[in-house]
């Protein structure tokens, strides 16, 4: 007799599911995902801090379930786009010291693409980011730390120049070079649009 073999609900279908309040669907995008953020967290927070930082990550998608949308994209970027805003609102309050090291470490690591890393994977999240993190790999230190704490931290100009302690037309400039460097490695500007939406501000 053959065995039967049911396939696993995608994350968008259980996404869809936990809108309505259901907690299995929600217990079950948790142990998919709640590993990779957990090693995110611990690599930019530190392990002491890593816990609380998942827990509130999931409470923020049990509260926002219904604001996703997937024709807009998968869940597994939108699910990120949460936990780096969330670490990286954490980071800022870190000092300049721990926020700058950090974010040329997340450079650093970007550049090295190791493929098995679950921190790599947490903030590469799709193909067009995977695409930036290699032109970003190319940049300036000076550049590339201000578009890591754009994008992978969340943090507007305004954010960066207080936590770097530079002046706000300095990282404006820095993040300018930037973007027009990543925006002429590709044929058009899809790739960088979601990155500009965050550091443009």
């Amino acid at each position: 007799m053959p065995t039967l073999v049911f396939d696993e609900p995608s994350d968008e279908i259980l996404a869809a599911r936990v809108a309505t309040h259901d907690l299995g669907a929600f217990a079950q995008l948790y142990d998919r995902h709640a590993a990779r953020i957990h090693a995110w967290a611990a690599h930019v927070l530190g392990a002491d801090a890593a816990d609380d930082a998942v827990q509130e990550v999931f409470l923020r998608v049990w509260d926002k379930a219904r604001q996703f949308d997937p024709t807009r994209g998968t869940f597994a970027t939108w699910l990120a786009a949460i936990a780096r805003h969330h670490v990286g609102a954490q980071a800022a309050r870190l000092g300049r010291q721990r926020v700058r090291a950090t974010a040329d470490d997340v450079g650093a690591l970007l550049a090295e693409r190791r493929d098995e890393d679950d921190v790599e994977a947490m903030v590469l999240a799709r193909d067009d980011e995977r695409r930036v993190a290699d032109v970003l790999a190319t940049l300036p230190v000076e550049q590339r730390r201000v578009l890591v704490l754009g994008y992978f931290f969340g943090m507007s100009q305004s954010e960066m120049a207080r936590a770097l302690a530079l002046p706000l037309g300095t990282v404006k400039k820095r993040v300018r070079l930037g973007m027009q460097k990543l925006r002429l490695a590709f044929a058009d500007e899809r790739a960088t649009a979601h990155l500009r939406v965050v550091v443009d501000k």
